[in-house]
């Protein structure tokens, strides 16, 4: 992910932020040295799994072919504590 790539990837964020699926707390991209992570925390595990059921295509993976991007994985953490 070029520098561009990332910059372009986050303001597509922000102006979609009115508009993520129901469930999403926040989203941020990390990135460094040319490598980005886009990460979506929701509010629960059955959320998340709904809407991976019913979207014909994830938001996130969406707005990062916007920019020329395909991510090398998708991966699901359970979030054991937060304030």
């Amino acid at each position: 992910m070029t520098r561009e790539q990332a910059e372009t990837l986050a303001r597509l964020m922000a102006e979609g932020r009115p508009t993520r699926p129901a469930g999403v707390l926040t989203a941020l991209l990390e990135y460094h040295a040319g490598r980005g992570r886009l990460v979506a925390v929701w509010n629960d595990r059955e959320t998340l799994d709904r809407y991976l059921a019913e979207a014909p295509v994830p938001r996130g993976l969406e707005l990062m072919r916007k920019v020329g991007l395909e991510p090398d994985a998708t991966t699901i953490f359970d979030i054991l504590e937060h304030g």
